[in-house]
């Protein structure tokens, strides 16, 4: 390697394409007639109902067609009968707090966002601000190129592949790591405000236990819970998501509307095997529901997306999960044969020595 030679003159090779990506609009906003600050405020409320109105279906309809075509039965978490039974809310005041909250929100949201400013990637701003920014990645790359390659091996790949790089990093994956990093600090806030609200008793009784009230979770009752919650869990959490990862408007309207679907997902009363949010994410409704049931409130505090923070800090629940409602009178049905078999032989029935602690029967019966 020659290093009497600067790796600054390399910069020089990377000449960034004067084009955008397929998802890119030049445009001051996605939708005509829409800005875009207010699209991040309504895009959370939008996903919100329409998720909650699909399972809201699924649950009343789930033995009329098309729903029983596909048996949805089985997927159940919870009889809706237990549903009327253990929660210690109605549905009409869970859903006049849900729209109180979701009013509150907006406001701080309005007030919070700010209008995109000339050089970010949704303002209305010409190519060539982007084509300078993307230049003043470049020194960096070829840095790097420098480093590992050597100046003559290292010009070859920055005057071959130097551009793409720009390109890729600007418009893909700078981009994605500023959503990933959001995911990332909104898992942080929401977990140890969570467990935080669970250790400390004052916080618990007074104002967490207003969401707990919710036994058996349902879609449009996530976001039920004390209005000082919401404000710090859903409001902050949302700002200092946005705020750590230095969102634009637009990156922040995805970040909302998806972490909007994702709560409404985690207590839709489902366990269904081809939703994308519930078999690609370990932290889903099942894992969710064992924290509404006593026996799982110090667990699972983890949401909305990964469950990082419960395993490092041993408050994931490692046992089985507590039985779908199909497999609860399965499991109850078996019991009672097993019982009347039994009686018909004259002796006491043997299966109760059997169980475990962890098995779904046993769950069962420390429910009732």
């Amino acid at each position: 390697m020659n290093s009497s030679l600067p790796y600054q003159h390399l910069k020089y090779g990377i000449q960034p394409p004067i084009t955008t990506p397929w998802y890119y609009t030049p445009s001051p906003s996605i939708i005509p007639g829409l800005p875009d600050k207010l699209l991040a405020l309504i895009s959370p409320l939008v996903f919100y109902w329409v998720f909650s109105i699909f399972f809201h279906l699924l649950d009343v309809c789930s033995t009329r067609p098309p729903f029983s075509w596909m048996n949805i039965e089985r997927y159940r978490i919870h009889d809706s009968e237990e549903m009327k039974s253990k929660n210690k809310v109605t549905p009409t005041q869970v859903f006049r707090a849900v729209v109180m909250q979701q009013v509150l929100q907006t406001a701080l949201g309005y007030w919070w966002l700010e209008d995109d400013v000339e050089g970010s990637m949704d303002a209305d701003t010409p190519i060539e601000v982007h084509v300078k920014a993307m230049q003043n990645l470049a020194p960096a790359i070829v840095r790097v190129a420098w480093i590992l390659l050597g100046d003559v091996t290292a010009a070859r790949f920055i005057a071959s592949f130097g551009s793409h790089i720009v390109y890729g990093l600007y418009w893909y994956l700078i981009p994605m790591a500023q959503i990933f990093l959001a995911f990332f600090a909104m898992d942080t806030w929401q977990y140890f405000l969570h467990r935080l609200f669970h250790v400390n008793k004052f916080l618990y009784k007074h104002i967490h236990s207003v969401h707990h009230r919710l036994y058996v979770p349902y879609a449009y009752g996530a976001l039920y819970n004390h209005p000082l919650e919401g404000f710090v869990f859903d409001s902050l959490g949302a700002v200092v998501s946005e705020s750590f990862a230095s969102l634009s408007v637009r990156q922040s309207a995805l970040l909302f509307a998806f972490s909007s679907a994702k709560t409404v997902d985690d207590h839709c009363g489902f366990s269904l095997p081809l939703d994308p949010l519930q078999f690609l994410y370990r932290n889903n409704a099942r894992f969710h529901d064992i924290h509404h049931q006593h026996y799982g409130l110090k667990y699972n505090f983890s949401q909305p997306f990964w469950i990082h923070w419960d395993v490092l800090l041993g408050t994931r629940w490692d046992k089985p999960n507590r039985p779908l409602a199909a497999e609860k009178h399965a499991l109850m049905d078996a019991a009672e044969e097993r019982r009347r078999m039994a009686d018909e032989f004259r002796r006491e029935p043997s299966y109760d020595s059997e169980l475990s602690s962890d098995s779904g029967i046993a769950m069962i019966n420390k429910e009732e």
